[in-house]
């Protein structure tokens, strides 16, 4: 008898297919209006599927490069394959209208497997989250807690499913 693979969506964070997890969030079908962790986990697929207009659309205008969706996802399609997103925590404030994530990504280049651990920053404005900047010169080990607590991930991921 064949096993038959799942095919799990790239963001890893629900056990859902593509189609009914960030694709849902891709054609539209869904937005970001319930937590930063949407715009996290669809952003990271929409950089496996090299969908520079999603990420571009998910980017707060502020920060947003000054570039189009088609060079955009050129250049993720000519950089690495993304292996693996991991998050370690959530810190939202208490107006759920700013919001930190401290999350790992994996991918691999010519020079094999990278990892690098990052802290973004996200905002909630015109009822959606967006995707603001990195937080710079972090310091990991002085961190609020909430951003190493499977706890906030979960808590997260319970509002995303509604």
């Amino acid at each position: 008898m064949a096993v038959i693979k799942k095919n799990i969506c790239h963001c890893g964070l629900t056990g859902k297919d593509y189609r009914s997890c960030c694709g849902l969030y891709h054609t539209g079908a869904r937005v970001t209006d319930r937590s930063p962790l949407e715009v996290l986990m669809s952003r990271y697929s929409a950089f496996c599927e090299s969908n520079g207009e999603y990420l571009l659309k998910t980017w707060h205008p502020d920060f947003r490069p000054d570039t189009t969706a088609k060079k955009f996802s050129r250049e993720i399609k000519n950089g690495g394959k993304w292996v693996k997103l991991k998050v370690y925590g959530v810190l939202v404030n208490p107006e759920r209208t700013e919001a930190m994530i401290r999350y790992e990504l994996s991918y691999r280049d010519a020079s094999g497997v990278v990892r690098s651990t990052c802290v973004s920053n996200f905002v909630f404005e015109d009822g959606r989250w967006f995707y603001t900047d990195e937080a710079e010169n972090t310091d990991m080990n002085a961190l609020p807690p909430e951003l190493d607590s499977a706890d906030t991930v979960r808590a997260e991921l319970d509002l995303i499913a509604g």
